[in-house]
C-alpha cells in the first residue's frame, strides 16, 4: 500500500499538488485522469526521483529515506544517455541494483536484436521496451509504469500483461488505453485533487 499525505509540489509558481492526500491500496491499480493533472509528476515523486516537494510518502505504513530502493519506475521522464547502447543501460542497472538480466523477458519482447543499438537510434516502441525491461528487472515490491502500452505492438503488450499478471508486488500504471490492464485485474482510481 502506498499512502500520500499532505503532498505539495510546485513547478515554479504553478501548483501541481497542494496538501494532496490519497491511499493506493489495490495490488494492481490504474491511475486515471486527464492530461496535465499531474500523474507523471506523482509517479516520479513516488519513485523517489523528485525530492522537491513537501509531505510524506509511506509504503505499507513505513517511511523510507530512499524510495528508489523499493519503487521502480518506467517512464519517458527517465532519460537514458543517448550514446549508450541498450545493453549498456541494462548492464548498469544489473550492477547498480544487484539484479539479473531478464533474458526471457528480453527475448519474449523481441528485444534481443536491439541490445547493441544506441538509445538515440531506438524507435519509440523499442525505447518503451527498454524502459519497461529496465524497471521490471529490478524485481522490487513496487512497480510504476507510466503509459506502459504506448508505442508497443500487440505482441509486446501481451508479454507485458502476462508478466504483470504474475508479478507479486504492487503495480501502479497510467494508461490512455486501460482496458487490457482491466482484463487482467487492474482497477481504476481517479487522480482527484481537492
Amino acid at each position: 500500500m502506498i499512502e500520500v499525505t499532505n503532498l505539495t509540489k510546485y513547478f515554479g509558481k504553478k501548483c501541481i499538488f497542494e496538501n494532496y492526500n490519497s491511499t493506493y491500496s489495490s495490488k494492481r491499480l490504474c491511475i486515471e485522469g486527464k492530461n496535465g493533472l499531474g500523474k507523471t509528476t506523482l509517479f516520479t515523486i513516488l519513485a523517489g526521483l523528485d525530492s522537491f516537494y513537501s509531505g510524506h510518502i509511506t509504503l505499507n505504513g513505513q517511511q523510507h529515506a530512499e524510495l528508489q530502493n523499493y519503487v521502480a519506475l518506467a517512464s519517458d521522464k527517465i532519460i537514458f544517455p543517448e550514446f549508450l547502447s541498450a545493453q549498456q543501460i541494462l548492464t548498469m542497472t544489473t550492477s547498480s541494483w544487484q539484479c539479473e538480466l531478464p533474458q526471457t523477458l528480453i527475448t519474449d519482447l523481441c528485444f534481443d536484436t536491439f541490445l547493441h543499438t544506441r538509445v538515440e537510434d531506438l524507435s519509440s516502441g523499442n525505447l518503451k521496451k527498454l524502459q519497461l525491461i529496465n524497471a521490471m528487472m529490478r524485481n522490487i515490491p513496487y512497480l510504476i509504469l507510466d503509459e506502459p502500452s504506448a508505442a508497443l505492438d500487440k505482441r509486446g503488450l501481451d508479454v507485458v500483461l502476462e508478466w504483470l499478471s504474475v508479478y507479486s508486488g504492487q503495480v501502479l500504471i497510467s494508461s490512455h488505453e486501460p482496458q487490457p490492464f482491466f482484463d487482467i485485474g487492474f482497477v481504476s482510481q481517479s487522480l482527484k485533487k481537492v
